[in-house]
């Protein structure tokens, strides 16, 4: 199965498989027009049925649950998060969870199941302001709530292909362009192997992004691991 380190199943998303409980929370520190939100939760629509059809393509059933908080009437919590510091903030999803019924870290998995009969689960933050996007997997032995956090704003507007991109880093996922994780010359292979995958460079039309053999199997999608895939996995 998909382990390339020993916690990588850890945290409230798994596997790309199944049943999967989405909570988007919609933020703002300033009004925000209805119209926008809706357009943009189509967005996230529009990531979860690309993901669903890209796992038909290897075999699996995935379906997407949503649950939302923010959309029709402002959501009421102290933070917004920023990143524009370099530092994520690790904890978000709980605080928001938290804000939204959810009594503690250990009934989480419990909470979930009753609200949407789902055993996975992620949490997504849309926030109406300038930032820099990340995810927060868990890499320890944990069920706690996993989650990601994307910035709107009009000099950067969100697209579906982000919020896909973010999401897969949730079940397992990683960077597949020059990064901290990536050498150059490994984001060059990549570039030549598959220029349209969704972890190297996802700013292309749904239509022509896709899920290379690495990535469907860090996600669980593929149990085919192939010899090529150790030359990117973290050391």
């Amino acid at each position: 199965m998909k382990v390339y380190y020993p916690s990588i199943k850890n945290g409230s998303a798994k596997e790309l498989e199944g049943s999967i409980y989405v909570i988007t929370f919609f933020v703002s520190e300033t009004p925000w027009a209805m119209n926008e939100k809706m357009d943009l939760f189509k967005h996230v629509r529009e990531a979860e049925s690309w993901l669903e059809g890209k796992a038909k393509e290897y075999g699996k059933t995935l379906r997407f649950v949503n649950g939302v908080h923010g959309l029709f009437e402002p959501f009421e919590i102290d933070i917004v998060p920023d990143y524009n510091s370099g530092t994520p903030q690790t904890d978000i999803a709980k605080k928001y969870l938290k804000a939204a019924g959810c009594p503690s870290d250990t009934a989480y998995p419990e909470w979930i199941k009753k609200n949407s009969g789902c055993d996975q689960s992620l949490v997504f933050i849309i926030a109406n302001k300038e930032g820099r996007g990340y995810a927060n997997p868990i890499y320890w032995e944990s069920d706690g709530p996993e989650g990601t956090i994307l910035y709107h704003s009009e000099n950067n507007k969100l697209i579906a292909s982000s919020i896909i991109h973010e999401f897969l880093h949730l079940f397992g996922a990683i960077d597949l362009y020059e990064t901290d994780v990536q050498t150059a010359d490994n984001s060059a292979r990549m570039e030549k192997m598959y220029p349209k995958e969704v972890m190297h460079n996802h700013y292309f039309p749904l239509t022509e992004l896709v899920i290379s053999p690495l990535t469907a199997w860090l996600v669980g999608l593929s149990d085919n691991k192939e010899s090529w895939f150790e030359t990117f996995l973290p050391k």
